[in-house]
């Protein structure tokens, strides 16, 4: 029987034990799960940021890209937040069973400016030069527009997790239309799998806007579910469940993974 792989990639400043909770839960389904790190996430704070404010996105894509071609077999591919455009860019470029995109961020072309998502990054816009600086988590920001639905112990220790990350990275996906390289663009026509975006209701990070758009691109092979109840992080806490159950639903639908 083929392997069950699944590519799980963390969001802005996160780190591949953000997906601990749920990687459990896939591995009791018999997933073989691979939550990879981006490029100098694993490193502490001021030296991650000494290191990580240059880097593009392509540069994420091409790391990520050459962990996909290393599995036995063409995974599921997700990410949450950054990492559901990640996953997008690889999956362009990669063979996949399909595309996991939770709370995914927006792709070239798609307005990114509204109100609660510019609350959360103006301090970082504001700097001259942001777009070669490192962007450093805001406590209250997260609290207030990432996870306005979790607990208070549940965000701190999300939050605990997070590290500095690319002002390259968030130019080419803010400002996209400065970017001569289109880096955020994604190409539609290259996948052709079915691709799953979940988003939530409440969240103040990331519109639920960006959800529909991201899934009417995919047209037939897109799925679409909004949880009523959950803010940008769909993966842990109290919504977790409603992710999985949504996750499980599309699995079967789609015979991603054919009984044998």
């Amino acid at each position: 029987m083929a392997k069950k792989e699944i590519v799980l990639i963390h969001g802005t400043g996160g780190h591949g034990s953000n997906w601990d909770e749920i990687r459990v839960e896939l591995e009791q389904r018999g997933y073989s799960v691979h939550t990879p790190t981006l490029r100098y996430h694993d490193l502490p704070v001021q030296e991650a940021a000494t290191r990580v404010a240059r880097v593009r996105l392509l540069d994420y894509v091409n790391d990520l890209v050459d962990l996909v071609k290393t599995l036995e077999e063409p995974p599921i591919i997700g990410g949450g937040s950054m990492g559901g455009l990640l996953a997008q860019l690889v999956g362009a470029r990669v063979e996949s069973k399909g595309l996991l995109l939770l709370s995914t961020a927006p792709a070239w072309g798609m307005y990114p400016f509204y109100p609660t998502t510019t609350r959360a990054f103006y301090k970082h816009f504001l700097q001259w030069g942001f777009w070669r600086k490192p962007l450093y988590p805001d406590w209250a920001a997260f609290r207030a527009c990432a996870a306005n639905e979790q607990s208070e112990e549940k965000a701190r220790e999300f939050f605990a997790k997070l590290n500095v990350e690319s002002g390259r990275a968030y130019a080419e996906m803010a400002f996209w239309f400065l970017d001569p390289h289109r880096s955020s663009r994604v190409d539609v026509n290259a996948i052709t799998v079915p691709v799953l975006t979940i988003a939530g209701a409440k969240d103040r990070m990331v519109s639920p806007r960006i959800a529909h758009l991201t899934a009417n691109r995919y047209k037939n092979n897109g799925t679409l579910v909004v949880l009523p109840n959950s803010d940008h992080l769909v993966m842990v806490g109290k919504e977790q469940e409603n992710t999985l159950r949504a996750f499980d639903q599309w699995v079967a639908e789609n015979q991603i993974f054919p009984e044998t």
